[in-house]
């Protein structure tokens, strides 16, 4: 975890001029069409374009002045008079007078009034025009707020916020980039990474190693210079270095010290930046200078600021009085950071503010009298962004984290939190990287839980200390050798359901932790594995408990013959399989599978036969061994029951394909038809005997069709004597490659009946000559929406065993609409009967499904979008899982509101809890974000949704 950049960046490189051209007409120009009219000398005004407003500078008492404003050449004869402009003297620059204002010609300040102010023309006729001057910014029209007569307007130049006066600045500048930097930001954005910048904004290593050899070009309409030593420009002058150019009224420099001032609508720009002032000025020699009133664009984050005074101290520090900052576009001021003052250090890569706070639509939300971030891709130790939300478990739950850089190498997370109901917990992550590995290390403890005494004496007691330990390590040992250790554990049953988890945990019924082994030999891959299971949800019975392995070692070897096209493949396995319960079997395993096959594809078909061999050998040792070793210590620990097996597998896989082209309308389809037959030939062989360590069936889909063995894991090889036929027929607009049609069906003919089942279960279940009928169709009726359709059809028992049909709307931009009906019955049973959630629900109705489930991100209004789900079990008659929210996006924030409800506890007696909780996001993009959780849950929860990393 990091904190990210809040803080401007602000730089002014001003070099030695090295030649001198003729006067150039740049700077800004109006736009008006504007006529003296005949008589009286009055101006007629035409066109409603607005001129950029530029204020004269107040009075600032910074300590330095930046200089006079200089008096326009006579007309009479265009030659500068020596003496008639300031220069680079030091009693200038210390001088607390204004550059031009009516108090320096001792003249009294005239009120001004925001906005046009026009009166008629003294012109007689029906031409007579009106006589226009324009305040402030152009209000085009709108509403806005002007001044009453005689009263003067604010000092915007001394204002703590961002000014309507800044913004017409803001606006100028962006004329003068090259594209706006928050076209992109502004545009829908789907996926987790962040896009780049814009190239236009990016130094290019090419181009600053021509910055630094580059001449400086300086151009204006009037030039002099004064004793060989200091040289003015005045009007629209302009001074060029490469990529950087720097824009004034008035420039003076320095030849000797290489000191340069300037004022008047000072424009500062390079790749990457861009700054406006008041007046600036900067030593050459030191790097040192001071700019009053400054605006600045930082078109790579994008964001942009402004700063009342501006100290460039060197080339890596600068610092900023009364300064203002945001990633929102020129005119939109939704969030802002203040700080009274602001410190950049480049060197070090941190930035500090004192007396800072946010203000989020007008209104200021946190404060800090001191607060330090990073400004680059460097970790700075600091607080990070606290996260707010609550659920009934726990109520209101408020998190600080603290993010601790120890070293380049090593980084500590410190996350104090508080829930309302039950107190104060820590945790912590500690992360590291070193030449051999990386991982982290997560603990929580919760000292004392105030809910815990409730718990007493009611079956399901809650310790009062709880928490939870989690460590991750990747290695990689030597070229050939890496390691990976997962370990988890968790102090009560009830302690990830009620305070959640910082793990990789998806299973809150068995807490995994693992340690894997692996080795590229020479002659295939050496994997070992040791792993664990805590067991934590009180509805499992122990002789249900997982298995696990200390450990389990496999190898597998792969080879073609001789470039003969014939492969040989083998793959072997040790095991030795425990249980955290003396009532289940347990033992050791020994396992080889050599194979040959070869395969014969071209572009048209394929044809691949297939010959294995399965043996496996057990030494096992049964339930009541484990309790007569309990009771006597001198009960030989070797003794247990050997079972085997070997059953040879005989398969044949083969299908074609064919296609053709068409027109459809307008566009050019292709349609293919996929024809496909698979063989499975396996004897029966009696494996009751045998327990099933990590061996299930798998779910029977369309790609079931076309494996071997219908059980996942080592200890069942289902027999079979059967051929499968199928067929894919697909329709594919060939403009863009989509599928705007899918659709496939296929079947399984048992030539004989199928005796080997799992544990419990009689042969006659399988008593059927044809499979479920297996197909689905896709279809993408538009660009946008697409439906799908699947089901299972039961020949037999001429019933639908399981169907699946969704709608939905996904236009790549995060709005999304999901309509979906899932029906599934019983595996075995054919019956699925409703009762409640617990462990009725886990025996009587296994697999069984029945239930309609909704989700959406739809937009209700202008930037305004709702977020919901409702999963519905019909089966049940419960809801399982509902939230319902609001979420608002604009170029510069984001800000979720989502209330969930779900089930999510299963008690010792079967019966399921709800749980109530609610999340709160708001993300201040290119800063931070408050709350990071509710991306990922509706990543998880709306089929569909992808998340953008701002």
């Amino acid at each position: 975890m990091r904190a990210r950049r809040c803080g401007p960046l602000l730089g002014l490189v001003v070099a030695s001029a090295s030649a001198l051209t003729p006067p150039l007409a740049a700077g800004a120009s109006s736009d008006w069409d504007c006529q003296r009219k005949s008589g009286n000398g009055a101006w007629n005004c035409g066109s409603a374009t607005p001129l950029p407003h530029r204020p004269t500078p107040k009075n600032q008492d910074s300590g330095i002045e930046l200089g006079e404003e200089p008096a326009p050449p006579a007309a009479d004869n265009g030659a500068a008079r020596p003496g008639s402009d300031p220069e680079d003297r030091p009693e200038l620059l210390n001088s607390r007078a204004p550059f031009d204002t009516p108090e320096a010609r001792g003249e009294p300040a005239k009120a001004k009034v925001a906005g046009w102010s026009c009166v008629p023309s003294l012109d007689e006729g029906p031409d007579r025009g009106w006589s226009c001057s324009l305040s402030g910014r152009d209000p085009r029209g709108l509403a806005h707020v002007v001044s009453e007569a005689g009263e003067a307007t604010e000092n915007w130049a001394q204002s703590s916020s961002i000014t309507r006066e800044d913004e017409d600045r803001f606006e100028n500048m962006m004329s003068k980039l090259p594209a706006n930097p928050w076209q992109r930001s502004c545009a829908p954005k789907v996926g987790k990474r962040r896009p780049p910048p814009m190239a236009e904004f990016l130094l290019s290593p090419g181009e600053k190693l021509a910055r630094e050899k580059a001449p400086v070009d300086i151009h204006s309409d009037y030039f002099e210079l004064i004793d060989g030593e200091v040289s003015n420009f005045n009007g629209s002058a302009e001074m060029v270095k490469a990529d950087q150019r720097l824009w004034a009224d008035y420039i003076t420099r320095n030849l000797k010290n290489n000191a340069v001032n300037v004022h008047g609508n000072v424009t500062y720009q390079e790749k990457g930046m861009i700054l406006s002032s008041d007046s600036g000025f900067m030593d050459g020699e030191s790097d040192r200078g001071v700019f009053r009133n400054s605006q600045f664009i930082l078109p790579a984050v994008p964001g942009r600021g402004t700063s009342r005074l501006t100290h460039i101290d060197s080339n890596t520090l600068s610092r900023y009085e009364t300064a203002s900052y945001t990633t929102c576009p020129t005119g939109n001021q939704d969030w802002v950071l203040h700080a009274d003052k602001l410190k950049i250090n480049k060197e070090t890569g941190t930035g500090t503010a004192q007396s800072a706070w946010f203000e989020f639509m007008d209104v200021p939300f946190l404060y800090a009298p001191y607060m330090d971030f990073p400004i680059d891709n460097r970790r700075v130790s600091g607080l990070l962004s606290p996260s707010i939300g609550g659920n009934s478990a726990s109520g209101a739950i408020v998190r600080v984290p603290y993010y601790l850089n120890i070293a380049p190498n090593f980084d500590d997370t410190i996350q104090p939190s508080y829930f309302s109901k039950r107190g104060f917990m820590l945790r912590n992550e500690f992360r590291y990287l070193t030449e051999y590995s990386r991982g982290r290390l997560v603990g929580d403890i919760l000292p004392y839980d105030q809910l815990a005494e409730s718990t007493k004496g009611t079956g399901q007691e809650i310790p009062t200390t709880r928490g939870q330990v989690g460590w991750t390590n990747d290695a990689k040992i030597s070229e050939n050798i890496s390691s990976r250790i997962q370990a988890n554990w968790v102090s009560d049953p009830y302690y990830l359901n009620q305070l959640g988890s910082p793990l990789a945990i998806v299973d809150y019924r068995n807490i995994p932790s693992s340690a894997t082994l692996n080795y590229n030999s020479p002659i295939g891959p050496v994997n070992a594995i040791a792993n664990y299971f805590q067991t934590i949800d009180p509805s499992i019975p122990k002789d249900q408990y997982p298995y696990f392995y200390l450990p389990k070692v496999s190898h597998f070897f792969g080879h073609n013959i001789l470039d003969s096209g014939l492969q040989f493949s083998n793959e072997s396995q040790m095991a030795y399989i425990q249980a955290d319960s003396n009532e289940m079997t347990m033992g050791q395993r020994f396992l080889i599978r050599p194979k040959l096959s070869y395969p014969i594809e071209t572009s048209a078909a394929f044809f691949r036969p297939s010959a294995t061999l399965a043996f496996n050998q057990y030494t096992l040792q049964s339930p009541q061994f484990w309790s007569g070793l309990q009771q006597s210590l001198g009960v030989n620990t070797t003794a247990g029951t050997s079972e085997n097996f070997t059953v040879p597998i005989l398969s044949m896989d083969s299908g074609t394909y064919f296609d053709r082209e068409f027109p459809l309308g307008d566009r050019a389809m292709q349609q293919t038809i996929e024809p496909r037959l698979f063989y499975v030939y396996i004897p029966t062989v009696n494996q009751q005997n045998i327990p099933l360590f990590d061996t299930t069936s798998y779910d029977f889909t369309y790609y079931q069709l076309f494996r071997e063995n219908r059980f996942a894991g080592y200890d069942r090889i289902g027999d079979a004597n059967e051929l499968t036929a199928a067929v894919t027929s697909r329709l594919i607009d060939q403009t863009t490659g989509i599928e705007r049609l899918r659709a496939t069906l296929g079947n399984q003919f048992y030539f004989q009946r199928r005796e080997v089942t799992p544990v419990g279960l009689p042969p006659d279940t399988y008593a059927q000559t044809f499979s479920n009928i297996v197909g689905d169709v896709y279809g993408g009726i538009t660009e946008n929406w697409s439906v799908y359709t699947a089901g299972q059809y039961n020949p037999s028992l001429n019933s639908i065993e399981r169907g699946q049909v969704g709608l939905q709307y996904n236009n790549r931009q995060n709005q999304l609409l999901n309509v979906a009906y899932r029906y599934r019955r019983n595996q075995y049973t054919d019956t699925c009967l409703p009762n409640d959630l617990g462990q009725n629900y886990y025996t009587n109705n296994f697999g069984c499904l029945n239930l309609t489930d909704v989700s959406m991100r739809l937009p209700i209004l202008a930037g305004w979008y709702a977020i919901g789900r409702w999963q519905y079990s019909i089966l049940d008659d419960v809801t399982t899982e509902s939230f319902f929210g609001f979420e608002r996006e604009t170029c510069c924030w984001r800000f979720t509101l989502l209330g969930r409800r779900y089930l999510n506890t299963i008690e010792s007696d079967g019966t399921a809890q709800s749980n109530n909780a609610v999340f709160m996001q708001l993300e201040l993009k290119g800063l931070t974000t408050l709350g990071d959780e509710v991306d990922k849950f509706l990543e998880r929860s709306v089929s569909g949704y992808r998340f953008s990393d701002y």
